[in-house]
């Protein structure tokens, strides 16, 4: 039962430090000192050029059997 206890108070104090913005760099110090850290993207993610969803695009041929099938 003492299992238990641990694992609740476990939760209830890493919940706390989330919510309380202390848990991120608690990790990211530990991930220093283990070699695994890695920094933050400053990427821009827009893309360089714009593709339209494809119901916008009249011109794509598709298999009319298909269609048609349901059709009748």
């Amino acid at each position: 039962m003492n299992w238990f206890y641990l694992h609740c108070i476990a939760v209830v104090l890493i919940l706390w430090a989330d919510a309380t913005d202390r848990l991120e760099p608690v990790f990211n110090a530990f991930e220093q000192k283990i070699g695994l850290y890695t920094p933050y993207d400053t990427i821009d993610y827009t893309p360089p050029y714009y593709i339209p969803p494809l119901e916008e695009m009249e011109s794509i041929p598709s298999d009319t059997n298909f269609v048609n099938k349901d059709l009748k």
